[in-house]
């Protein structure tokens, strides 16, 4: 019964993909892959906001300011700042704009820009995967923690010295910004399913170091924990088309595949 539950939820994600017309999607992503400004780009009628690149702590902001209400914003990133990440993620939402994943989409952008809006899309052969992000300014310590959603300990950062004072208000910006956008317990930051905490864990246990890899997260978790609507052209089908995808992409961390 389990088998047949999971094919049909997996059924269902793929009819959502074939019945999405991804024509406006794949045009903008075109749109961004030309001669407009880098990292951060807005097309002459302001429709079509281009990131390609890092997010610096610097990024102009002011440009996707300028993007008109239900625009496309195309993302092409491996992350960065996350609190840059963050205040960009809400300038989206604002303009309630269309988020478009295309090639890559990692840690911040994954854990952020991928849920910025209500609705996201990610193109054909791009990649979607997430990473332990360090929130205290020790950058070194990792740990396993209890979740609350009952799925085990998952991989996480930890603090490994007293508290520092600058590391509040950002505990603060990044709660904010899940609790206006998740759907319930069943999320955790980074998401991280079932699946994917037993390998981590197997993986610690194996060498007795924590693993510095990313993760998929598979489509059919989205509705019981995030709000915004996310349409995958194709979630890819196993690990080795995930490994043939960050050998293509150039991506220099294992992708663990969340099946």
């Amino acid at each position: 019964m389990l088998l047949c539950l999971l094919f049909i939820i997996s059924s269902g994600s793929k009819s959502v993909a074939q019945a999405t017309d991804f024509t406006p999607y794949a045009r903008a992503a075109d749109f961004c892959r030309g001669d407009i400004a880098r990292p951060i780009g807005l097309s002459p009628d302001k429709r079509v906001l281009c990131l390609d690149g890092v997010i610096t702590s610097d990024l102009n902001l002011a440009v996707a300011m300028d993007l008109t209400n239900r625009g496309i914003a195309v993302a092409r990133s491996a992350g960065g700042d996350r609190d840059r990440a963050i205040e960009l993620a809400n300038v989206l939402r604002d303009r309630d704009a269309v988020v478009v994943i295309q090639d890559f989409c990692l840690y911040a952008c994954a854990s952020f820009l991928l849920i910025a809006s209500s609705e996201t899309y990610v193109l054909e052969g791009a990649l979607v995967a997430w990473g332990v992000m360090r929130r205290y300014p020790d950058h070194h310590c990792l740990g396993f923690q209890d979740g609350i959603d009952d799925n085990g300990a998952f991989l996480t950062s930890v603090q490994c010295s007293p508290a520092y004072a600058d590391e509040r208000p950002t505990e603060r910006i990044w709660s904010q910004f899940y609790r206006d956008r998740i759907a319930g317990p069943a999320f955790t930051d980074p998401p991280e399913s079932r699946f994917i905490r037993r390998a981590l864990m197997n993986s610690f246990r194996a060498t007795g170091e924590y693993p510095v890899v990313m993760w998929t997260w598979n489509p059919r978790h989205h509705a019981s924990a995030i709000k915004t609507r996310i349409v995958y052209q194709h979630y890819p089908e196993n690990q080795e088309e995930v490994d043939m995808m960050v050998k293509r992409l150039a991506i220099s961390r294992r992708v663990i595949y969340d099946p």
